[in-house]
């Protein structure tokens, strides 16, 4: 093991609570990579693969027990303890995109134990994500606040329900702010000599405001739909 850095580039389209994200460069793996986009609105995300022609409901794929209850069928089990979820508000402030910027920063830590009849796996998580929000009219909030503060974390999200809660709580604390850029650093440390960091940046730049075709924030017709697993 050992660091792992992602960042992409994107360009956003929003109109009202909905919105669209090309991206242009980089990605976000195993969400998305160069050629996606995401498609946002106050239900969750949902990324859309041309090149493949299907699409992936995050959200609902998040939220999906079945995996879990398919594993636990097979005497797999898991478990998750030592939760730790804080925001914090940081003093001073930095200009992103032209907007004056609040800076935040969440720490998100757990352990977690899987169990089966073939082999028992222990590691502990945690990752940091910095956010700097501003109020920007018609600009909504950063639909990438779970998927930055969660999924980069080791664990699978769906299972672990009080988790998301406490994450969606202390981002609360942001209000109706966009998060103009983001930053997480996660480690995942399984043993001895057996550590990963991952890096992911996101920030906003050129925001401007122009006449939006709304037929580009839907699915396109017969794009088939996938599984985060692929």
């Amino acid at each position: 093991m050992g660091n792992v850095s992602q960042s992409y580039v994107g360009r956003a389209l929003v109109v009202g609570g909905r919105g669209r994200l090309d991206i242009l460069e980089g990605g976000l793996q195993p969400l998305f990579s160069k050629g996606d986009y995401l498609l946002f609105d106050s239900t969750g995300i949902t990324v859309v693969r041309p090149a493949s022609q299907e699409y992936v409901p995050v959200s609902a794929e998040l939220n999906n027990s079945k995996i879990f209850e398919q594993m636990q069928a097979a005497g797999v089990t898991m478990s998750v303890a030592d939760v730790k979820v804080a925001m914090d508000s940081l003093a001073g402030t930095d200009t992103v995109a032209g907007y004056p910027t609040r800076h935040f920063r969440m720490t998100l830590a757990f352990t977690m134990s899987i169990d089966a009849s073939f082999m028992q796996q222990r590691f502990a998580s945690e990752s940091v994500t910095d956010y700097w929000v501003a109020s920007v009219p018609g600009l909504p909030t950063n639909p990438l606040l779970r998927i930055n503060g969660v999924g980069a974390s080791a664990a699978p999200m769906g299972a672990f329900k009080d988790m998301t809660f406490k994450v969606d709580s202390a981002a609360a604390r942001l209000g109706n702010a966009a998060a103009l850029k983001t930053k997480t650093v996660s480690h995942m440390i399984q043993g001895p000599g057996a550590n990963m960091t991952t890096e992911q940046t996101s920030e906003v730049s050129n925001v401007q405001r122009t006449t939006i075709d709304e037929s580009s924030l839907v699915v396109p017709p017969g794009y088939r739909r996938a599984s985060l697993g692929g």
